[in-house]
């Protein structure tokens, strides 16, 4: 088995180019847990507008253009898969709350660390939205980048998890491997498992395509930081700081590509996030307090 890598967004603006990399391959493995329903829908069992609302899906309108996609592959005889380990016990762990089964499937040691994993993750998140309504933006910095070292743990677990499942696979020729771009650990755990891999930026690549130079947003270059334990360049609080502005005002609506604008989320983010970058600490807190304040009112 030979592994291609294909870092993207999940947006819909990225799936020409997620198709165009798929060339020679025999399977695509998708990023995500098992769903009987997307095996339905390759089969005609359901429509596309089904499966999207059974799979009650974050970004509809990229899952909607996604399964049109994979349809089209499949017809031509693309083996699809979905491999997403982690995810899978999470849905499961949910599932035994509900038949009463809690305890016995979280006493599976791999469980248990997925959800104690989780459990710290979500943890961080909920003390950074609880202090993120009191409005104190020192504060905020702290539990953002509290938040950030939990959640590049949970990354970093995603990763080994999904790799060993990967490797396990009895799948010859070659695979293309749907990776979003912060799952950065996953060709070097493949690596160790003696799969060969190569890998492909989709983000790099349409910014050459649009010629454009990438700028990665501040909270992106923070969790890469301690996902790869490397020293932070400049200082955590700021970057911290700066991704509190830039989540505040990035669009958070799905946008279409259009022939004038092939990539409308990247274009934005990259304008966004260069500006950004440029601020210091006080000048991100002046704004917080101001998109604070309306948010208020």
């Amino acid at each position: 088995m030979k592994v291609k890598i294909a870092f993207l967004a999940h947006r819909i603006e990225f799936l020409d180019l997620l198709e165009k990399e798929i060339g020679e391959c025999d399977s695509i493995i998708l990023e995500e847990p098992s769903d009987l329903y997307l095996e339905r829908f390759l089969n005609g069992d359901i429509s596309v507008e089904e499966y999207v609302t059974y799979s009650d899906a974050n970004f509809p309108r990229y899952m909607f253009h996604q399964a049109q996609l994979l349809k089209n592959l499949y017809i031509k005889g693309l083996k699809i898969l979905q491999v997403e380990p982690y995810l899978e016990i999470i849905e499961r762990i949910h599932m035994s709350i509900k038949v009463g089964k809690f305890k016995e499937y979280t006493s599976d040691p791999e469980v248990g660390r997925v959800l104690r994993t989780e459990k710290e993750a979500v943890g961080k998140l909920i003390e950074f939205q609880e202090e993120l309504m009191r409005g104190k933006f020192d504060h905020v910095v702290e539990k953002v980048i509290q938040f950030v070292i939990k959640d590049s743990e949970r990354f970093k677990l995603r990763d080994y998890m999904r790799a060993a499942a990967i490797s396990k696979l009895e799948e010859d020729g070659r695979v293309l491997v749907e990776a979003g771009y912060l799952h950065v650990l996953l060709p070097v755990f493949l690596e160790k498992l003696n799969i060969e891999v190569e890998t492909v930026n989709l983000v790099e690549k349409a910014c050459r395509i649009i010629n454009q130079e990438y700028c990665e947003n501040p909270g992106d270059s923070l969790t890469k930081a301690f996902i790869l334990n490397q020293t932070i360049s400049g200082d955590a609080r700021l970057l911290a700081a700066q991704s509190l502005v830039y989540t505040s005002l990035v669009s958070k609506d799905e946008k279409l590509p259009t022939p004038e604008n092939l990539f409308p989320h990247l274009v934005e983010e990259i304008n966004l996030a260069k500006k950004i970058r440029k601020m210091n600490y006080d000048e991100c807190k002046r704004e917080f307090q101001k998109l604070f304040r309306r948010n208020q009112s």
